[in-house]
């Protein structure tokens, strides 16, 4: 076991006094400088593992593209911004002019002034229950339907050939139990 041992002595302090039962070693002797090899356990960041696929239910069901997705998930967090806080995010064609947003109901005026750059806008109400049923789905508080009335993935007749691996993948989900730290996670 030197190999072991001398992968110990290079963590850190602390990272080798937490990592007492856990084996720590190398990939080889040949590569003793590339990474080592140990377990990581993060608690809390498990509702991540289903993101491909509540994404593209959630595309398909409010027939809305990854960009506007994208894009609303970073207002949502903003809550409440401004012109400037619009025009510093990262946007596509879609969105891209403010007015466009404003008019198509993407995002809706919260308090008017005088001044245009001192007026606060949020993510229309529609957008925001997207986000919510988004983060609701990731986190397992909510089961996807499998019902082809509320799923448009789950239609007999099958517009996407992925779409039958899809509704296998949401079936295996919505038998999993909501696991303690992810309840209540986006509230």
């Amino acid at each position: 076991m030197p190999n072991q041992k001398s992968a110990k002595s290079d963590l850190s302090k602390d990272a080798n006094k937490y990592s007492k039962g856990i084996p720590v070693r190398y990939e080889s002797d040949k590569e003793k400088y590339s990474k080592t090899k140990f377990v990581q356990v993060y608690r809390g960041y498990d509702f991540l593992e289903n993101l491909g696929t509540v994404r593209q239910f959630i595309q398909r069901k409010y027939d809305i593209s990854w960009r506007d997705l994208e894009l609303m998930l970073k207002l949502f967090a903003m809550k409440v911004f401004s012109m400037s806080d619009y025009h510093a995010t990262p946007r596509y064609y879609t969105h891209n002019k403010f007015k466009s947003a404003l008019d198509n109901g993407f995002i809706q005026l919260v308090s008017d002034h005088n001044t245009v750059v001192k007026r606060l806008y949020t993510l229309s109400a529609r957008n925001k229950n997207i986000v919510r049923k988004f983060y609701a789905f990731l986190s397992g508080e909510e089961k996807i339907p499998e019902d082809s009335h509320y799923n448009p993935m789950a239609k007999k007749n099958k517009d996407y050939a992925m779409d039958k691996h899809r509704m296998d993948l949401i079936k295996r989900m919505n038998q999993l139990p909501v696991k303690a730290h992810t309840k209540r996670l986006f509230e």
